[in-house]
């Protein structure tokens, strides 16, 4: 497939999603080509999620300057970025983000109203009562050769502890990210999903996972064709 195909599909299903009110706020995906390699990334990137969570002001940071693929109707936070050379999904970045305000003060805003500056009245009035950290989840393909002494799997998840690398059988294609995101966390919208999940899938399923990686704990998601 494309990658042209693919950012166009990925658009639909965000904004379609929006409509649907699956998502409070969507950012359009694009593609840019430098030394044969084609990036998809929305408009602005999320940036690297250092601690393995965040705090308010650094969320709301991310709200106000729009750097993120999808806002879910909970305030939840996913980003979409990948890399291809030739046709070949070459690296990845998702992120899944919790919001982390509690659910009722997010479904307590009023349905016009801007989710950041909900949000940051309700720090402001209820600080203790309204935070809770739940953390981030990453899936990420990084090529580039690990620092010494820093284990480092081609693909690997990370959640919890930027420390945290947890072996991949291989990249993960928009699909499969997007599968583990309504499988676990927004089943009641997976049937949504479900409509364009198979658009978005790649032929090719690249084994980067180690032997010495493999006997360690590890996803073995191989995704069907």
């Amino acid at each position: 497939m494309k990658e042209g195909s693919i950012v166009k599909i990925l658009n639909n299903f965000l904004f379609f999603g929006y409509e649907k009110g699956i998502f409070e706020a969507v950012e359009a995906h694009q593609i840019s080509e430098k030394d044969g390699v084609t990036k998809l990334n929305p408009q602005f990137e999320i940036g690297m999620i250092e601690n393995g969570g965040v705090k308010i002001d650094e969320y709301l940071q991310l709200l106000d300057e729009n750097r993120y693929s999808a806002v879910f109707d909970n305030g939840d936070i996913i980003s979409i970025q990948c890399r291809f050379e030739a046709g070949v999904l070459l690296g990845h970045r998702y992120i899944y983000l919790p919001c982390p305000f509690s659910e009722a003060t997010v479904t307590s805003k009023p349905k016009h109203a801007s989710l950041a500056e909900w949000l940051r009245d309700s720090a402001e009035l209820e600080p203790r009562e309204s935070f809770r950290s739940r953390g981030s989840f990453r899936f990420d393909c990084d090529r580039e050769p690990p620092k010494s002494g820093d284990p480092h799997p081609v693909s690997h998840f990370t959640f919890s502890s930027a420390n945290c690398r947890i072996p991949v059988r291989g990249p993960l294609q928009i699909s499969a990210f997007l599968n583990f995101i309504f499988d676990n966390f927004f089943r009641d919208y997976r049937p949504v999903w479900l409509s364009y999940s198979s658009h978005l899938k790649l032929k090719e399923h690249e084994v980067t996972i180690t032997n010495e990686e493999a006997n360690l704990h590890h996803f073995n998601w191989e995704p069907s064709l």
